[in-house]
């Protein structure tokens, strides 16, 4: 126990800085996990759902989804596009006023569940 001016720490300030910082650590990596599980589901839905005819199969298989934690280090993104050798993708997303598009569809779909699964981490 630490003593300063008459007032004793249980646990020193260094020791709760050092507690704080793990359980970030640890509510990111919770974090991290269920966007992994949301981008997976919102690959495999994209890819399934996507309303084009795929003549190749390229630009179905060409859908990837990723959650990533960023440079910022307390910031955990999904991305979900078409990959960089579908170049037409945008034109799948944009042409004939969206009609075809999956990529937003697609997040919107699966945003009521990304919320409800955080909050359940944080109750």
């Amino acid at each position: 126990m630490a003593q300063a001016s008459g007032f004793v720490w249980i646990v020193p300030p260094a020791g709760m800085a050092r507690a704080l910082d793990q359980y970030g650590d640890k509510v990111l990596a919770a974090v991290q996990a269920v966007a992994d599980f949301i981008a997976g589901k919102m690959q495999a839905d994209a890819r399934r759902n996507a309303k084009w005819q795929d003549r190749t199969g390229n630009a179905r298989s060409g859908l990837f989804a990723v959650a990533r934690r960023e440079a910022a280090k307390d910031i955990v993104a999904i991305y979900l596009s078409h990959g960089h050798t579908i170049y037409y993708g945008i034109f799948l997303e944009l042409a004939r006023g969206g009609r075809y598009a999956i990529i937003v569809p697609t997040i919107e779909k699966h945003l009521p569940e990304l919320k409800r699964m955080l909050d359940d981490l944080f109750k």
